[in-house]
């Protein structure tokens, strides 16, 4: 089993920049119109660090799995290739860091981090797991033990002090000490990751890949000295599992967890903090229910399991069930989906599945982000079928205010080259004043629109970018000429970069 420090060892500087600043800058559940691969080749002609005031951010919102809106960022480029350029400048030392706070500990506690992911070029994905690697260590861990606890932090990355980045790297003596000094490389890390946020030193950026490698930083130093103490446990990004031989141990893991943490002016989630008794199944009981869901009367074909509706129907009609156990947590429904992206599905069974998850992604639009790889380039489905589900997918955002829905409409129209039949697309987009949503219809849009009509769209970027650019600068951006612009973005939209993926 691999240790934490195999895992950034084998990043290199150069590769921790490229990874971060080329495929990290736009998360992904923005829809996959967008890169940053130019950007990154047009950064390597700069001087970087670019000398630059403290930045604003994009704000945008994508729902979670509870139906509930997760508010996320995209940096502003420069500021962000500026922080990006002194974690690799300084790299050595933040992998030193890591070795030191996980040197002593027997299995990797920490399981979500940054990574060099299996033939990808991304360094960070929620939820990736390479098992030959990772292996699973809970059930070494769990030996002895008859209590679990579970336990996460509230509002982890929106309550991360920047201060507290130093703190974590050289102590809070010597960072208190040093605090004025701006050339030592922790304050600079700090300096670079406040500038993001226009300054302010409360909360990392939710989106950008930076940022959970500045949380590991952290976090790291407080699972040192949990591990010294004893614990077993592992954690995933903010959220904690100990197991614990008495109920007394497991009462000590949340005291000490709550002292630790409150070392870098963070707290637990109260509301969502237990202890249960064992046995209990050491990973989420849906998760086990439904990778040993029995399809009966199957068939093979093309290499793949052949389902009827019967077997589909019951399927979803077991899934269904269990999110009902489970507080209708759409994570449920998202894997199962997942699940059936590499079954074959004859003519009527293709019916009721589309049927069916146009019902339900109209119930929880967080399963959107899915649909493209997951159902419709697996399923081969029929371009009218997108674009029923994407108008009706359209329609809800517009009466919920969910514009990362109907930024996906949108997205699939592109990408399966059909029209919405949709009333004046560019003012409600304008009206939305939602950054992604604009720029997608406004690429949407140009595809068929004369120059004319694109005005109305040009004059709002024009409007944004005198009262507040960096909160558009993306739209703005793409939408204008470089004659509008000054110092590097004017230099940049010279040199031709875009941020759109081709074909977009």
């Amino acid at each position: 089993m691999n240790k934490y420090t195999d895992y950034s060892d084998e990043i290199s500087a150069d590769e921790l920049y490229d990874g971060l600043v080329g495929y990290g800058l736009f998360a992904e559940k923005i829809p996959r119109f967008l890169t940053s691969a130019r950007f990154l080749t047009y950064t390597k002609t700069l001087s970087l660090p670019l000398k630059l005031k403290a930045k604003d951010y994009i704000r945008y919102s994508s729902m979670r799995n509870i139906n509930v809106p997760r508010l996320m960022a995209i940096p502003e480029p420069f500021a962000y290739a500026n922080q990006c350029y002194i974690l690799s400048e300084n790299w050595s030392l933040l992998q030193e860091h890591f070795r030191k706070k996980t040197v002593d500990d027997k299995y990797k506690v920490s399981r979500i981090h940054i990574r060099k992911l299996y033939n990808k070029l991304p360094l960070f994905e929620m939820n990736y797991k390479n098992y030959q690697k990772d292996e699973e260590p809970e059930q070494d861990i769990m030996v002895k033990s008859r209590y679990i606890v579970e336990a996460d932090i509230s509002n982890c990355f929106p309550s991360i002090y920047s201060h507290s980045i130093c703190w974590s790297l050289v102590g809070k003596t010597l960072s208190k000490a040093k605090k004025t000094d701006k050339t030592e490389w922790f304050n600079k890390i700090d300096h670079h990751t406040t500038n993001l946020r226009y300054g302010e030193t409360n909360g990392l950026l939710i989106g950008p890949h930076s940022s959970n490698l500045i949380a590991e930083v952290i976090l790291v130093a407080v699972d040192y000295e949990l591990s010294k103490k004893g614990f077993k446990y592992v954690r995933n990004i903010d959220d904690y599992q100990c197991y614990a031989e008495t109920h007394e141990q497991a009462e000590r893991f949340l005291v000490n967890l709550s002292d630790e943490l409150a070392k870098y002016e963070l707290s637990i989630n109260h509301k969502k903090s237990k202890i249960s008794s064992l046995p209990k199944a050491n990973v989420r009981n849906w998760v086990t229910k439904l990778n040993h869901f029995y399809f009966t009367n199957t068939y093979d074909i093309e290499g793949k399991i052949g389902l009827r509706v019967k077997e589909l129907k019951g399927f979803f009609d077991f899934t269904l069930e269990l999110m009902l156990e489970n507080n209708y947590d759409a994570a449920i429904l998202n894997y199962a989906i997942k699940t059936l992206s590499n079954k074959y599905l004859g003519a009527n069974a293709k019916r009721y599945y589309f049927k069916q998850l146009h019902y339900l992604v109209l119930l929880y639009p967080y399963l959107a982000n899915i649909f493209e790889e997951k159902v419709f380039e697996p399923h081969s489905t029929p371009k009218w079928v997108i674009k029923e589900i994407a108008e009706d997918l359209f329609d809800l955002g517009i009466s919920k205010r969910l514009y990362d829905a109907c930024s996906y409409s949108v997205f699939w129209a592109m990408k399966y080259g059909f029209e919405l039949n949709i009333d004046n697309l560019k003012d409600t987009a304008i009206n939305s004043t939602d950054c992604i949503f604009m720029l997608i219809s406004y690429q949407y849009d140009k595809r068929s629109k004369k120059k004319g009509y694109l005005k109305d769209y040009k004059d709002c970027a024009k409007a944004l970018k005198s009262v507040d650019f960096d909160r558009y600068w993306l739209f703005i951006y793409e939408c204008l000429p470089w004659t509008e612009f000054a110092d590097n973005f004017r230099a940049m939209k010279k040199a031709g970069v875009t941020f759109i993926r081709d074909g977009y």
